[in-house]
C-alpha cells in the first residue's frame, strides 16, 4: 500500500495542523479517558518509555509528559515531524512509515497510535499492529483511536490543503480482531457518538502477550 499521498496531504498541511490542533482540547470526555486509562496502564509496568504512533505535529506529547511517561514520537511526515521538533525539543522523533519502524525489538512500555491507523486498508492495518507489537515489551500496552464505520471514505481539502487522501472505517470489533491476530489481547473498547464529527469514534486498548 502506498501512503505517498498521505504523506504529501500532512507535509503540506502541516503548518494549519499545528494551529488548528496544538493540543488536545478537541478531545471529548470518553477519549480523554481512554487516554488516562493507557498512561495508568502503561505506569503499571516496568517501562514507562512510550511511542506516539503517528504523532504529528506532537500535540499528545505533553499529556503524555504530564502523566509521568517518556514519550518518542515518529511519523510518516517529515513536515510534521519538523513541527514536533520545534514544540518539543528534548523528545526523539523521526520519520517512518507505522509499518516499518526505526527501532530494536521490545523497546516501549507502551504504544499509542491516536487515528494514525486511519489511512490503512485491511492487509495494512495488519502489518502496522504487528509492528507495533515488535517493538513493544510483554505485557506492554497498546491505544488506538479511529473512526467508525464501514468501508473507504475519501478525504478531500484536508486542513486547508487542496488535495485528496483516503481513509478507512472500522468498527472496535474489527480492530480487536486484527490487533489479536498480531499478538495484541484487547482489554477494553469504547465507542462514543459523533460530537463535531460525522462518524462515531472508536477505541481500543490491549495488551502484548507475554
Amino acid at each position: 500500500m502506498d501512503l505517498t499521498p498521505v504523506r504529501t496531504v500532512y507535509d503540506a498541511a502541516a503548518p494549519t495542523y499545528d494551529v488548528l490542533l496544538p493540543d488536545l482540547r478537541i478531545e471529548q470526555p470518553v477519549d480523554r479517558t481512554m487516554i488516562r486509562a493507557f498512561c495508568d496502564e502503561v505506569l503499571d509496568t516496568s517501562d514507562h518509555t512510550v511511542l506516539d504512533a503517528g504523532c504529528g505535529a506532537g500535540r499528545m506529547i505533553p499529556e503524555l509528559k504530564d502523566r509521568g511517561l517518556r514519550p518518542r514520537g515518529v511519523d510518516l511526515s517529515s513536515g510534521m515531524i519538523e513541527r514536533a521538533r520545534r514544540r518539543e525539543p528534548e523528545v526523539d522523533f523521526r520519520v517512518a512509515d507505522l509499518r516499518a519502524l526505526p527501532y530494536a525489538d521490545d523497546s516501549f512500555g507502551g504504544v499509542i497510535a491516536w487515528y494514525s491507523l486511519i489511512h490503512f486498508d485491511y492487509p495494512a492495518l495488519a502489518e502496522a499492529l504487528t509492528e507495533l507489537a515488535r517493538v513493544t515489551k510483554p505485557g506492554g500496552v497498546l491505544l488506538t483511536g479511529f473512526q467508525v464505520g464501514s468501508g473507504l471514505r475519501e478525504i478531500s481539502n484536508a486542513y486547508g490543503t487542496r488535495s485528496e487522501m483516503t481513509a478507512w472505517l472500522y468498527s472496535p470489533e474489527e480492530i480487536g480482531s486484527v490487533a489479536t491476530a498480531a499478538g495484541w489481547t484487547t482489554t477494553a473498547t469504547a465507542r462514543r457518538e459523533p460530537v463535531m464529527e460525522p462518524h462515531p469514534q472508536g477505541f481500543v486498548l490491549a495488551r502484548k502477550g507475554e
